[in-house]
């Protein structure tokens, strides 16, 4: 079955893009999930909030950008998880450590901030007009 390689889901045999983001998707199955680097463990690590997450979507926009800040090799650490689930109108903050706060800004903002480009087929003939 084809995945995107962005959103990490898996998609039906006949569909050629993800349906979330436009990106094409790969044949065969999502790659594992990367082994999640625990912080607790570890002393005087500083982490920064890169992004909130609110609304009736937060959990799962929260659960994707952690999914795709792991699979980059960030650790990072969604706070209030569980609220979210009981009462969907919590804010979610992602935190990642001081030192991979740029990198996850530009990761997220590249991977969620960007709006996905309508394939030649998709534009409507009569918008053209």
């Amino acid at each position: 079955m084809p995945y995107c390689a962005q959103c990490l889901i898996e998609f039906v045999e006949g569909i050629g893009k993800c349906e979330d983001c436009g990106a094409p998707l790969l044949p065969g199955s999502p790659p594992e999930d990367p082994p999640v680097v625990d912080l607790s463990g570890q002393k005087d690590v500083k982490l920064v909030s890169v992004r909130i997450f609110t609304g009736g979507t937060a959990q799962m926009d929260a659960d994707l950008a952690r999914n795709i800040l792991q699979s980059q090799g960030i650790p990072c650490l969604l706070q209030g998880e569980s609220s979210a689930e009981i009462l969907p109108v919590l804010d979610i903050p992602l935190f990642v450590r001081e030192e991979d706060v740029s990198r996850a800004e530009r990761i997220l903002k590249d991977y969620l901030d960007t709006e996905a480009v309508a394939s030649p087929e998709e534009v409507d003939p009569a918008e053209d007009s």
